[in-house]
């Protein structure tokens, strides 16, 4: 057997295993969710993209997840429409926090009379200091339950163009309802409107019930979802810039289905309440629009959700230029930093939007939306249960096929070389995932076993071989090894052009990626290390078994 071992495609076996379990003893093995626990969000764009607009997508939800601190997270695409997002997170109220951050394509906008201010691509830099006033205060305020709420900031800086605009557009934007020579007076100001992904190319149906009841609401306010009192739900609409009608339970009037028919070509979608009844969505659908149901919540206007508003903040005489007094436009003073503020019933609640706010803000827009969000959650003690069962499936496995090579040959030194062949795949494969630092899901253990599998089956192809070269008047153990080895490298080439497509592509099929990425590594690993070692341990075992039997 020395001699065998001494054999250089057998000491490049050896040395190779010796750097794998080096590799996998120093740095470890990377295991994907499946193993681990976490939560693997599957993300459908509105339409398919191009490569370098897809390339863009990946690189904005990854930074929004890294903003967060998430450990192992990993985004792809998946072909033109979606991508995957991978994190180490079980916990639901994170999880449901962070679909909703992905389900956000973060197109800000800010509004005035219906014009735009500034949108967040204007926006080009977000201060997180204290001493600029980010952060979270107690704000003292009470609810109607006794709740205090917490008010946020997030200050920001905008371009100069962006800050000419705004400082044009609310110059005098409030009226002096009463004059003091002291103070100055007071005044009544107009409002400014922030929204995310405000609806595009829409038209929104109100029955008329939820137009009465969200008016009510609005003139209300509530405070945690930044609505103050006396906001009025016309003008919401007006700075949202959309279409709207507001209809009655049955049926449209004649002149809104003229109006109606001559809005969709260019507003094919209709936003409607989830209570417009059947009828009147088939007439929409017969009009050729695309209807969008968005449902209601208990204490926010359904109107609200619907057109992405999520402030309302008046101007103050200062920034309209009304203190100090600036007679002429042309010298308004340019503001470039502004502040948003908002609240919420806790300073844990206040801390996610502010940090969802920020992350949007400084990620930017998707330059597309997004179409569909599923998720797939395991959990960590689910994980180590598949990490034990694929283990003890590996383990069995091996003892089924020192039986099986035992029982064909009935010579138990055959079994050994087969033995060590395979477990050495299994090390190499492994040593190759600890080195590139690759996640290891069930797939990809399969892929490895599968791998192993055909790794003995050519092994048996080249035993068989090496025995009919026994028997065949003038065979030799080199012709015989080279002709076992002709039908590997074909098997082997047939199976790594099978499992290329999936690599290089992965239509839909992510998870089926590790699958053929270790299958792959294996038959490579075999064909070019573990197949030319075996024949060499094999045909000693062989010849040593001639030798006695002479």
């Amino acid at each position: 057997m020395r001699d065998a071992i001494t054999k250089p495609r057998v000491l490049l076996l050896i040395a190779l295993v010796l750097i794998s379990l080096l590799s996998i003893s120093l740095t470890g093995l990377e295991f994907g969710i499946d193993f681990k626990g976490g939560t693997l969000f599957q993300v459908q764009l509105d339409e398919k993209v191009t490569p370098d607009k897809m390339e863009t997508i990946v690189a904005i939800i990854g930074e929004r997840l890294d903003a967060f601190g998430l450990k192992d997270t990993k985004v792809n695409s998946l072909g033109e429409d979606f991508v995957s997002a991978q994190i180490a997170e079980t916990d639901p109220e994170k999880i449901e926090h962070l679909e909703s951050l992905l389900r956000t394509q973060g197109k800000f906008e800010s509004t005035i009379n219906g014009e735009i201010l500034f949108e967040g691509s204007d926006i080009i830099q977000i201060y997180k200091s204290a001493s600029n006033g980010y952060g979270i205060v107690n704000s003292g305020q009470v609810n109607a339950q006794g709740e205090e709420s917490f008010t946020w900031q997030l200050p920001f800086l905008m371009n100069q163009k962006a800050a000419e605009n705004f400082s044009r557009k609310t110059f005098h934007k409030c009226s002096q309802i009463s004059f003091d020579v002291k103070t100055g007076g007071s005044y009544d100001c107009e409002s400014t409107y922030f929204f995310i992904d405000r609806p595009a190319n829409s038209v929104i149906i109100i029955p008329q019930r939820v137009f009465s009841d969200d008016t009510a609401l609005l003139i209300a306010g509530n405070s945690f979802e930044n609505i103050p009192q006396g906001t009025s739900i016309e003008e919401l609409l007006t700075n949202a810039g959309l279409q709207h009608f507001i209809v009655n339970d049955t049926n449209f009037t004649s002149a809104q289905l003229t109006e109606l028919e001559n809005l969709v070509e260019e507003n094919p979608v209709a936003i409607v309440h989830n209570s417009v009844s059947a009828e009147q969505r088939q007439i929409l659908i017969g009009l050729g629009y695309d209807i969008i149901e968005v449902s209601e919540q208990e204490t926010v206007p359904w109107i609200w959700t619907v057109t992405g508003a999520r402030q309302v903040i008046a101007l103050t005489p200062g920034i309209a230029n009304l203190e100090p007094r600036v007679e002429n436009i042309a010298n308004a003073k340019i503001f470039s930093q502004l502040l948003i503020t908002g609240s919420a019933i806790s300073s844990e609640d206040a801390a996610n939007e502010l940090k969802a706010l920020e992350v949007l803000l400084d990620t930017g827009s998707l330059p597309i939306g997004i179409k569909s969000i599923s998720k797939e959650t395991i959990s960590p003690l689910l994980g180590n249960e598949f990490l034990n069962s694929a283990l003890m499936i590996g383990i069995i496995g091996l003892i089924i096929v020192a039986l099986v090579v035992f029982f064909r040959y009935r010579n138990f030194s055959l079994v050994i070389p087969i033995l060590i062949t395979g477990t050495s795949e299994i090390i190499l494969i492994l040593g190759f995932a600890s080195l590139i630092r690759y996640n290891l899901d069930l797939a990809a253990v399969a892929g490895i076993l599968a791998a192993v599998g055909t790794g003995v089956d050519h092994q048996i192809i080249i035993t068989d071989e090496l025995l009919r070269g026994e028997l065949v008047a003038g065979g030799s153990f080199v012709n015989r090894t080279k002709k076992a080895f002709f039908i590997i490298m074909a098997a082997a080439s047939t199976t790594i052009v099978t499992m290329l497509p999936i690599i290089i592509f992965s239509f839909g099929l992510g998870k089926l990626r590790g699958f053929a990425i270790t299958i792959v590594v294996g038959v490579l690993i075999g064909v070019l290390i573990t197949r030319p070692a075996f024949s060499i341990l094999a045909e000693h075992v062989l010849k040593k078994k001639q030798s006695a039997e002479a």
